[in-house]
């Protein structure tokens, strides 16, 4: 798989080589903004995640990652964010720009091998669900009502392209369902805390611990119920589980994320309701997630988060 990494320290740049290339990974390196773009524009690779430091000469990374984020052939690549700055102005001014994951400065190479293959997970399972988006589904635009039940990972990724395809900007939404869907999968029903899924990550056990607890007695016969309504000015999906809630507010919170930014994970809710969803919120001790989607918009939210 094939990275961009963009730096104007060359010794940077041969750090995340040395480090990403023994573990599988290809790196195209870029010197700064105007090199990567050039890249990107080449059409030459196809990139799985890109490497982007914040502090660059002639075009910065905010700027840089501002104009992935605007393009529609870019914007999906996950974006890695290099920066030595963690104040909260600067956390939101990354996030609002399209910065998913953060590594800050200096970082050993096991945080910069695990973020990075975290991201390019993340990306491979929203390339394989994007691929159903375009499948002959534009006739659930039509969908009114819908009752869904699901258990496994499997069956959220089956869905989530569906429910998206019901709604008006399908690419919006998508990565936003696929979190809430996992979200009440892996935290609710299977029981996963944040440290646990820390290790797992850490540890590259996650899956195989969540087909073990699919399995597992206590887990099997728990499922996820999702409900589908389109009303006249907007679309509610409310997405049920059978777990024990959790703390919801401290993960849609902007203290949160900027607690979270360095870590592989704990950010996706927060995200999904910042760029996918127009409301998220939690009900029911935080075992029933509502989305709102509104109608009456020419524009999506995500493209006006990243062009503000």
């Amino acid at each position: 798989m094939t990275l961009l990494a963009v730096d104007d320290e060359s010794i940077n740049l041969m750090i995340i080589e040395e480090s990403l290339s023994e573990k599988g990974f290809m790196i195209v390196k870029a010197k700064d903004g105007e090199e990567a773009l050039a890249i990107l524009n080449s059409d030459e690779y196809s990139f799985f995640a890109i490497i982007l430091d914040r502090l660059m000469p002639n075009m910065d990374g905010i700027e840089l990652l501002k104009k992935i984020k605007r393009s529609e052939k870019w914007r999906d690549i996950p974006v890695i964010f290099q920066t030595a700055m963690s104040g909260i102005s600067d956390m939101t001014e990354g996030l609002d720009s399209g910065a998913f994951y953060y590594l800050t400065k200096p970082y050993s190479r096991a945080v910069l091998v695990t973020i990075v293959r975290t991201a390019v997970e993340h990306y491979v399972k929203l390339l394989r669900a994007k691929e159903d988006l375009h499948k002959g589904m534009g006739a659930l635009r039509h969908l009114v009502n819908g009752e869904f039940r699901i258990r496994t990972i499997k069956e959220s990724h089956e869905l989530a392209p569906i429910l998206a395809n019901a709604c008006p900007d399908p690419e919006r939404v998508l990565t936003g369902i696929m979190e809430i869907l996992n979200n009440a999968i892996e935290h609710g029903n299977l029981g996963i805390t944040y440290q646990e899924k820390t290790e797992l990550h850490n540890n590259d056990k996650l899956m195989e611990e969540i087909l073990r607890r699919l399995e597992a007695p206590e887990y099997k016969d728990k499922h996820v119920e999702i409900h589908f309504q389109k009303l006249q000015d907007k679309i509610i999906i409310i997405i049920k589980d059978q777990g024990k809630g959790f703390d919801w507010q401290r993960y849609l919170s902007l203290q949160a994320m900027t607690r979270n930014a360095f870590k592989t994970h704990g950010r996706g809710i927060f995200m999904a309701k910042r760029l996918s969803f127009d409301d998220l919120t939690y009900f029911d001790g935080g075992s029933k997630a509502q989305i709102t989607i509104l109608l009456n918009q020419n524009s999506s939210k995500l493209l006006t988060n990243f062009q503000e």
